[in-house]
């Protein structure tokens, strides 16, 4: 299993300080990834609930939300090993080239450790402000995969599709990692479990059981080999909050692990720069070598 932390994006910790801060953290203690969300704008008026918490939003208006590929560029310039992952990135709400190229562009300049976790979104405002029809979300999700892959194998394409269309156009550099940084489909739902099996290099869905991962995965895995494609190349990863005590987070990591989970994107406490970056080290220092402990010599999470 691999271990990532979200950097800090909204609230009084959405700062240069405390991203550099907390990256440099993450790679300097050894863990393996840093994140980001995806969000543009708020919109005040008739918000929909967030579909991860009962109480509303993550975030407030007043708190900010630092642009997701900005701040992996930050990341990426104070850091030389860690991957830069997305989780997750909205692609329906944004136009397919331009992000082919930002997401190209990154990876050139990270030197090829970006990934890319991709959902369909749930506010339905933020689609309307940006001009983005959100009731064709999923169409819009599948050509933008289908588009970006194509002009990052071939650093050129055309496409015609029920959403996008366009001739031939050129889109270079293409990125450092053949093919492109790897897309994981984020979500839990059936559709994002057969968007995984045919389109994904990994599934990636949050606030769920170990047993509701094993059985999401052994769908996929049907799905995937009717398609003909190879189950081992899906991998399987997931959102998780630490717990205050150390033994309760080991616990819940060696769950993850067992129900096949290779990389789990980790989300800290800490209310200052010095707090989050305690908890960032007693992480890697407490957590993560109990739970590699744990797991040595049993069966355990494939390397993603």
């Amino acid at each position: 299993m691999k271990f990532g932390v979200h950097l800090p994006q909204w609230g009084p910790l959405a700062t240069r300080d405390a991203v550099l801060a907390v990256v440099e953290a993450i790679e300097g203690c050894g863990l393996d990834s840093a994140w980001v969300a995806d969000h543009v704008v708020y919109p005040s008026a008739g918000a929909e609930r967030y579909p991860y918490s009962t109480d509303g939003t993550p975030f407030r208006p007043e708190d900010g939300f630092l642009e997701a590929f900005a701040t992996l560029a930050l990341a990426a310039a104070a850091t030389t090993r860690i991957a830069l992952g997305t989780s997750a990135l909205v692609l329906p709400m944004r136009e397919p080239l331009l992000t082919a190229k930002s997401v190209a562009t990154l990876d050139v300049l990270s030197g090829g450790r970006v990934i890319l976790a991709v959902g369909g979104g749930w506010w339905r405002e933020e689609f309307d402000a940006l001009g983005a029809p959100f009731h064709r979300r999923a169409q819009r999700l599948d050509e933008s995969i289908q588009i970006m892959r194509a002009l990052w194998s071939r650093g050129s394409a055309d496409h015609q599709g029920e959403v996008f269309s366009f001739d031939e156009l050129a889109c270079e550099p293409r990125p450092l990692q053949p093919g492109g940084p790897p897309i994981w489909i984020a979500a839990a739902g059936a559709a994002a479990r057969r968007r995984a099996a045919r389109l994904g290099d990994g599934w990636h869905p949050i606030g769920l059981r170990a047993e509701q991962l094993r059985a999401g995965c052994s769908e996929i895995d049907q799905i995937a080999r009717a398609a003909g494609r190879d189950p081992d190349e899906i991998g399987l990863s997931t959102v998780m909050g630490v717990s205050c005590d150390p033994a309760r987070a080991g616990e819940r990591l060696v769950e993850l692990a067992r129900a096949g989970v290779r990389h789990v994107v980790l989300i800290v406490r800490g209310d200052s720069i010095r707090e989050r970056c305690a908890a960032i080290e007693q992480l890697a220092s407490e957590v993560v070598p109990a739970v590699r402990r744990e797991l040595a010599g049993s069966p355990g999470a494939r390397e993603a």
